[in-house]
């Protein structure tokens, strides 16, 4: 009996199985990718066409957490900077204006304060991002060092580095790969760069240009210097993949670089874009961000100050999920008034998927649920939102370049 059971389980299997691989197949044969492969220098080049292989996809999302409330200080979020989770579902949130690391349970309960202001080992002034390895230690970069944490948030020890660092990752021997800004006789540069586990730089994989800052003469020699950022400056993105896999993008081209542990260039994503010009229009509304300047700022400072590229970038974020897929966020022309947000989805091989729209920016996709970092127009109240994505076995299934 026990035989004929374990017969009919083992054929079930197989059943579900080979329907499974016949679905896929069947996708498969039905979408077809009219895009190019070429080697440049060794190097393999996906280049999409414009449109995915799938056309449009409308994520179908449940609201199923939200962390914060003003009654509360562990709950109540002032100029957060980063959200990530761990393996088990906990959230953390890296708060900028209140210097700490706060740490919840997958259901949203409080775990525990990492951090606190100050200037000795373990204390934050101003931290900008951080860091969770595969073994939960917790790396916080600000300014010109890395302070590391353990699992249980007690404070290890402290990395100096050459640069102010942004988006950064730790391999799994400890190497750092981060967006460093880089001053050359006065030109800002921004590097994509690796660093060892002591902080010291090994290479520089990419370096593209940042915004110039304009200066003016003051009283008795004294230099003043002035700069503004706006959206439609490119600028360099990165994030870690799947399989300890990055990719970085200078938002200039539609072009994404993903690199090895060694900071070796594997793969290159292309997608077929036409240049947008920017209009006047453009400039103009631009240029309106900036009127509050007017008064504090020398005449003529603004103008020179807001500087314009040739042509519009293409996007203006980066994000992958925990299987590898590619979200890029587009550029929209800043006069143009939309409720919601238009990706790119690529798989990890490349292959232009999807396009979608979205409510919001997720700052995490992971385990089909997007993670939002919400912040209210009217009150300024921040919280921390979990959508789960109720379709997600759709583009879990279509994603059949895997």
């Amino acid at each position: 009996m026990k035989t004929k059971f374990k017969l009919i389980i083992s054929v079930l299997a197989i059943l579900i199985l080979f329907t499974i691989s016949c679905t896929k197949t069947k996708i498969a044969e039905k979408a077809e990718w009219k895009g190019e492969i070429e080697y440049e220098n060794g190097v393999k080049v996906v280049k999409n066409p414009a449109e995915p292989v799938y056309g449009k996809i409308l994520f179908d999302l449940e609201e199923d957490l939200s962390i914060g409330r003003e009654d509360d200080d562990n709950y109540m979020f002032y100029q957060p900077r980063k959200i990530d989770t761990d393996d088990q579902g906990n959230i953390y949130i890296l708060e900028r204006g209140n210097h700490r690391i706060q740490k919840f349970d997958l259901n949203g309960q409080y775990l525990q304060t990492i951090g606190q202001k100050g200037q000795g080992p373990g204390e934050f002034e101003r931290p900008y991002s951080f860091f969770l390895d595969k073994n939960k230690n917790i790396y916080v970069t600000e300014g010109r060092k890395i302070q590391v944490f353990n699992s249980e948030g007690e404070f290890l020890r402290s990395i100096p580095i050459s640069y102010f660092t942004t988006n950064f990752s730790i391999t799994p021997d400890e190497n750092i790969f981060a967006v460093a800004s880089i001053t050359k006789e006065e030109a800002r540069n921004r590097a994509v760069i690796k660093m060892d586990p002591k902080g010291k730089i090994i290479k520089t994989i990419a370096e593209f240009p940042d915004i110039k800052p304009v200066s003016r003469k003051g009283k008795e020699g004294s230099i003043s210097v002035f700069s503004v950022s706006h959206s439609y400056n490119p600028s360099l993105y990165f994030s870690q993949s799947a399989n300890d896999k990055l990719i970085y993008a200078y938002s200039s081209e539609y072009s994404l670089f993903q690199i090895n542990l060694e900071g070796n260039i594997e793969l290159i994503i292309k997608k077929e874009e036409p240049y947008h010009s920017i209009s006047q229009k453009e400039k103009g509304k631009i240029y309106e961000g900036f009127s509050d300047l007017e008064e504090r700022w020398p005449k003529g400072v603004i103008k020179e100050a807001v500087q314009f590229p040739p042509h519009r970038p293409f996007f203006s974020r980066i994000i992958t999920d925990d299987r590898g897929r590619i979200y890029v966020r587009r550029i929209e022309p800043v006069h143009e008034e939309d409720e919601t947000v238009e990706f790119d989805i690529f798989s990890k091989d490349g292959y232009y998927l999807y396009k979608t729209n979205l409510p919001f920016t997720p700052e995490i996709i992971k385990n089909g649920y997007f993670y939002d970092l919400n912040i209210s127009e009217e009150t300024g109240e921040v919280k921390i939102k979990r959508f789960k994505i109720k379709n997600w076995e759709q583009i879990e299934l279509q994603d059949f370049f895997q």
